[in-house]
């Protein structure tokens, strides 16, 4: 039984360095592809966030992409600039904060998964659809342990 659970480990170990290598690659293809837009992809992932919930907390904005608050804030900053963002002060507890994303930011969005498209083509192109469903079925399950 323990050598069956040290494998287990070993390979859990190679898969979480797997895992991590991969999205290391993206984000520096994203990081290639992406500077024309002058929007990093964290950023990205909040527009992307933003587009779909709509108005959020920072601190669910933080929850949700695993950074702190004040990363957040950052973040945010640089959208602010470029006008992809509002930041808006609860009237009642002026302590909380929230960002929605704007129709220029919402243009963003749709402009940069329109040209990104091909990069994700070419790092998915080897998996058939049967495999990519098992992985967002994969992914999904261990997301939503973590997130319990």
């Amino acid at each position: 039984m323990e050598g069956i659970q040290l494998v287990q480990r070993e390979t859990l170990l190679e898969v979480t360095t797997m895992f991590g290598t991969l999205i290391k690659a993206i984000s520096q293809e994203w990081n290639k592809r992406g500077g024309e837009y002058n929007v990093s992809f964290p950023q990205f992932k909040m527009l992307h966030i933003l587009n779909k919930t709509g108005q959020q907390k920072v601190s669910h904005l933080a929850e949700k992409l695993g950074l702190t608050s004040a990363a957040i804030t950052g973040l945010t900053d640089r959208l602010l600039t470029e006008g992809y963002v509002t930041r808006d002060r609860d009237e009642k507890d002026r302590r909380v904060v929230y960002i929605a994303i704007t129709e220029k930011g919402q243009e963003i969005i749709q402009t940069i998964t329109e040209n990104h498209e091909e990069s994700t083509q070419t790092i998915f192109n080897t998996l058939n659809d049967e495999d990519i469903m098992h992985l967002k079925r994969i992914f999904t399950a261990m997301l939503d342990t973590i997130e319990r």
